[in-house]
Order: structure tokens, then sequence, then C-alpha cells
């Protein structure tokens, strides 16, 4: 089979992926189907890095906001761990809030509240959360492993194996050592043709699973706002009260 036949083949997988995530009745199978299509992709492009053992986009601003479906299947995860797992997440989402709370609350309000931003530099809001959060990194990295992997949100796991449109661009959703890697391969190739599905078609299914008006937030807020006492609660609170 040609290089152009494979090519061929990868669009049309991905034409068929966008097809049947219309008819995924719950997010689990959303997952899965991401699951294929990075698998596919990665077939396609073997150069790239992004695997369970990259901590890259677990850092600093790479981490991802996710919805309440997502959160909840984590949830449901976490709270099926021994008892004392559960207390280091605990202490995890207490320490990461204590460290970086207005970065938090900054970043948390711009998502849900833009409006109280209007007529501000938001270019320059976000070089401060990108300098806020330089030395962060996602609660559930452990020794730069995922500690969560069966149950990371749909955005970890289309990191590196898709495109993202922002505005009227389209861009290859990864990290900048990713992007100059991909940038390389290209020129190499003598071609800019790129395949890969686009985020942004899935990100709109997952929404479809979430209440309406539920929050969108980054795992540790959705942590310290599911804390009682000194244990996680059971059942998500879809638009639980922010108060860092």
């Amino acid at each position: 089979m040609s290089e152009d036949d494979t090519f061929e083949g990868l669009a049309a997988t991905i034409t068929e992926g966008y097809h049947a995530v219309q008819e995924a009745t719950c997010l689990e199978d959303v997952y899965d189907l991401l699951d294929y299509l990075g698998d596919e992709v990665k077939h396609y492009y073997p150069h790239i890095a992004c695997k369970v053992n990259c901590p890259v986009c677990c850092k600093g601003m790479h981490q991802p906001m996710i919805t309440a479906a997502e959160f909840e299947l984590i949830l449901f995860y976490l709270t099926e761990l021994p008892d004392v797992i559960q207390d280091e997440v605990v202490r995890r989402a207490r320490y990461y809030v204590s460290m970086y709370r207005d970065a938090l609350i900054l970043q948390h309000n711009l998502v849900n509240n833009p409006d109280k931003y209007a007529g501000q530099d938001l270019g320059g809001l976000y070089k401060t959360l990108t300098q806020s959060f330089r030395e962060t990194s996602c609660p559930f990295l452990v020794v730069d492993r995922c500690g969560i992997y069966p149950v990371r949100p749909a955005k970890c796991r289309m990191q590196g194996n898709s495109l993202a449109k922002v505005g009227d661009d389209v861009r290859f959703n990864s990290c900048l050592p990713e992007i100059s890697s991909m940038d390389q391969y290209l020129r190499e190739k003598g071609s800019r043709r790129l395949t890969m599905p686009l985020w942004n078609v899935f990100e709109q299914v997952v929404t479809l699973f979430n209440p309406k008006e539920s929050m969108v937030a980054t795992l540790p807020v959705w942590l310290i706002t599911h804390v009682v006492g000194d244990k996680l609660t059971d059942e998500v609170n879809p638009n639980p009260s922010v108060n860092l």
C-alpha cells in the first residue's frame, strides 16, 4: 500500500469517527473512539512522542479544563481506590489550592465568567497565568506518570493526536516540542498536508453528556470542591460553589 493510500485511509477513518461519535450513548463510548483514532494517527505519524510516559502536557498551563461528566468518571475511579490513596489525592488538592489560589480563581473566572474581564488586557492576563502556573503539574501526575490514565479526560486523550480550531486557525494540538517536531517532519516530507481528527468536534459531543450550565474547570478545582472534611464525596455536583 502506498503512502497516499495510507493517508487516504486515515482520512476515511477520521470521517467515520465523526459519524460514529454522534451515535455515542455515553462518555465511555467517546473515550473508546478517541483512543482508537489516537492509535490510528500514531500509526501514520510514528514520530509523535505523546505517550503515557510523556508528562509535558500535564504541567504548567497545559492542564485541561474538563466537564462535570468527565470528572464524574474520575471521581468514581478514585472512590474505588484504597483510602490511603484517596487521602493523598485530598492532600495534593489542598496543597495545589493553597499554593496557587489567586491564579486558579483568575483562570476559573476567565473561562466561566469572561464578561467580568470585558475591556481588560486578556493577553496580559493569560501571560500572568502562564507565569503563575509555570512550576505546576497535574495533581494526578506521579513520578511523571498519569495516575488516572484509564479515566483521563478527553482533551488528554487527544493531545498530540489531533488538530484544534482556534478562531479561524487550525493548529496541531500539542506542546511546543511536539509542534517543532511535526514542523520538521512536514518539511522533510515536502508537504504541509496534515490529517488528524479535529478536537472541536469531539469537544462538542462531550458537552452533550453534561447538564446545562454545568461547571467547566481544571482538575484541582473539581477536586477541592468535592472534598468534605478529609474525604472525597461520592457524587458529583455539576455546578459547585467555587470558594477557594
